[in-house]
């Protein structure tokens, strides 16, 4: 029994011992996975495509889904995967927010990138888009907006306005744009800049001012 004891002593003395190191090398797995997903969404930008109408094979249509029309699939699809609405009155821009910046939902409009904040919440809510060739087209005119410009997000109950601060050009390894801030309220706008290779990305950030329900 005393052997036993003893055993289940030095046991808990080695766990007690090797916690804090057990515990960090946790922490520095999850902040991988974080990084790898934010980083996932962030590549996805590379993918260029000029879109003016949403091809049909970029669409996860199913057999019966098929049988009806590229719009109403299309709106269906946005139903289900919208998670906002992005608002933009200056450059007369209103887009639905779809969940997750994959390449079908970037081909569609604009997207939150996973692993990132939420509107109106403390953390750094990351939305990207592609630029279309047409004047206007999804965040074509992004380059326009200047401190001070207001940016609202829409949800089913609540808007969001949130305050732009700052505009700046990043090359593709600086994803630390997507990380949080301590205790900010964060909304950063993120888009390809093509006038050189490789792209850089265009970021609009912004600081929440307003919340209204």
């Amino acid at each position: 029994m005393r052997r036993f004891l003893g055993v289940i002593l030095i046991i808990l003395g080695i766990i007690t011992i090797c916690y804090p190191k057990m515990k960090e090398a946790y922490f520095n797995y999850q902040q991988r996975k974080l990084l790898e997903t934010l980083i996932q969404g962030w590549e996805e930008l590379d993918d260029y495509q000029v879109i003016e109408e949403v091809p049909e094979e970029d669409l996860p249509l199913s057999d019966e889904n098929k049988e009806d029309s590229e719009k109403e699939y299309l709106a269906k699809y946005i139903q289900a995967h919208m998670e906002g609405i992005l608002k933009i009155e200056k450059i007369n821009l209103e887009l639905p927010i779809l969940k997750g910046a994959t390449k079908t939902n970037l081909n569609i409009s604009a997207a939150s990138i996973e692993g990132t904040g939420r509107p109106g919440q403390v953390g750094n809510y990351c939305i990207s888009a592609h630029r279309g060739r047409s004047y206007g087209r999804l965040f074509n005119r992004l380059d326009e907006l200047e401190k001070g410009d207001l940016v609202k997000i829409i949800e089913k109950n609540t808007t969001h306005t949130y305050e732009v601060f700052e505009k700046l050009l990043v090359e593709t390894e600086d994803s630390w744009v997507l990380l949080p801030e301590k205790d900010q309220k964060l909304l950063t706008l993120i888009t390809c800049d093509y006038s050189r290779k490789p792209y850089p990305r265009l970021i609009v950030k912004g600081r929440l001012i307003d919340e209204k329900q």
